[in-house]
């Protein structure tokens, strides 16, 4: 299958192609297409994060990654999006820069006073009272919510914080500004890496789920390494899917299978049991997923069942998807920009159904696998007044592309970088080193990829051979030292 041949074309380029390294339980791996064998055999989905198979992209084509619940099956992709490394596009990208709609969404989208809105519309990037760079932000409660849709308590906090606001909950987290902020009024500043649920990466999806291996890894991470942060990818294929007629055990979504949300419940549960913790629970790989990595009305579904269950925890954000593809020319910016909006609307209508406050939701980057965030510098979301939204970028890409990527941006926007790593040819070492200087003085969040052993970049050496990693020792690549080293400096 074309899908296997890309897995194929991935692993050579990062020549990780060679005995034990498929992550199969047998030795019966390989199939017709002459691929690994991963699909139908078990093996690991070698590329998980934002760096996978070259499928042709290296100039920027319009491939969109498959029919499979709008991702390739393999989780692969090109380590540079599939796009020219200068980002291979036009500034203007050749359209109308407004999109059709008001470009500030009713508001100075740079923060600055108010241009109309909505009456009672919040200042959604909270004015001058962003804190800067200093880390002085507005005081808990000092931000103006405006009519009862910009409330970031959900109606459910106490009134009359300071500036007259609406106060935050308590452990709950809030935007102002181009920043983040915990209920006390301090910015987060949370640094860690992803880390997978039971599924594993494809690794695991052969077995028995064991959340505790997942718990055991999420200790590490906060533990030894240090980290604050966490983003938690939801791995799921379906009913219907190639995945569960090859024999995969863990294969259903939260709709589908109760016990898998009850898994995923008892992992962010233990998180929030870790002082000063913070999870981002992101909708992965999904089947509702369109080709184009865009939220569906069944994604709105999936988040609205997620919200029923985290609707009281004030430790998770919300990541809307994974990564919108291809797009690299922006025009279809908008449409993308519509799926996002309509995602946060019905997230945003569920917690006030279940009279929860507004968690952190984060929505990603238009397009280049969530590459692209200057669409929302002019067109931040709208929905609920786009209170408590963060953007989110994953960069893997030269210290060159930091100032499109993520520097520019989060002079007007809360930006969280959500995955970053080093990828041959396209991001360092030194590039990753570069990132997290650049992003701790910007005070903008950063996960790196991936506290796994199979998932290039991977931060943990791999010690299974093929297995699923259950209790292997947790021992740091390059890419992890680099990671635990930077995590142990104070920020």
């Amino acid at each position: 299958m074309k899908e296997k041949n890309r897995v194929l074309g991935w692993l050579l380029v990062f020549g990780l192609l060679g005995p034990g390294c498929g992550n199969e339980p047998s030795d019966e791996n390989t199939d017709d297409t002459g691929s690994s064998g991963a699909l139908a055999t078990g093996g690991n989905r070698a590329t998980g994060g934002s760096v996978g198979a070259t499928g042709g992209r290296a100039t920027g084509g319009d491939e969109s990654g498959g029919s499979e619940g709008g991702r390739d099956p393999t989780g692969g992709r090109d380590p540079t999006g599939g796009r020219d490394p200068t980002g291979g596009r036009d500034p203007t990208g050749g359209r109308d820069s407004t999109g059709g709609r008001d470009s500030t969404g009713g508001r100075d989208a740079r923060g600055g006073e108010e241009t109309g809105g909505s009456e009672g519309g919040s200042e959604a990037t909270g004015g001058d009272e962003s804190g800067g760079s200093e880390g002085g932000g507005p005081a808990a409660g000092g931000q103006a919510t405006g009519g009862a849709g910009g409330d970031p308590t959900g109606g459910r906090g106490a009134s009359g914080g300071a500036g007259g606001g609406t106060s935050i909950p308590e452990g709950w987290l809030y935007t102002s500004g181009n920043h983040i902020y915990r209920s006390d009024g301090t910015v987060f500043h949370g640094r860690g890496a992803d880390i997978q649920d039971t599924r594993s990466c494809w690794a695991c999806a052969w077995f028995e789920p064991e959340p505790d291996e997942v718990i055991r890894r999420i200790d590490e991470l906060t533990g030894v390494w240090k980290g604050n942060f966490l983003r938690l990818t939801l791995e799921s294929y379906g009913a219907d899917s190639e995945e569960r007629s090859n024999g995969a055990v863990q294969w259903g979504t939260v709709l589908e299978d109760p016990e898998y949300l009850a898994d995923i419940k008892t992992i962010v549960d233990h998180v929030g049991e870790i002082p000063g913790a913070v999870v981002l629970l992101s909708v992965w790989t999904d089947p509702s997923i369109s080709d184009e990595g865009w939220p569906t009305e069944q994604t709105r579904e999936t988040w609205r069942t997620l919200v029923d269950t985290f609707r009281d925890s004030p430790h998770v954000m919300f990541g809307v998807v994974n990564e919108p593809q291809s797009n690299y020319d922006g025009a279809l910016d908008a449409e993308v920009w519509d799926a996002m909006n309509l995602t946060v609307e019905a997230i945003r209508q569920e917690e006030v159904r279940e009279g929860s406050p507004h968690h952190i939701i984060t929505v990603q980057g238009t397009g280049g696998w969530a590459r692209f965030l200057e669409y929302y510098v002019d067109h931040p979301i709208t929905a609920f007044d786009g209170v408590n939204i963060a953007y989110e970028v994953h960069v893997y890409d030269p210290e060159s592309e930091f100032q499109d990527r993520f520097v520019g941006p989060s002079a007007t926007l809360p930006v969280v970088i959500g995955e970053f790593g080093p990828a041959e040819g396209y991001m360092t070492e030194a590039d990753c080193s570069a990132l997290m200087e650049r992003a701790e003085g910007l005070e903008v969040p950063y996960l790196a990829w991936t506290f796994h052993q199979r998932c290039p970049p991977s931060l943990l050496v791999d010690q299974t051979g093929s297995g699923c990693g259950i209790d292997m020792a947790l021992e740091p690549t390059s890419w992890g030292e680099l990671l635990m080293e930077r995590l142990a400096e104070p920020w």
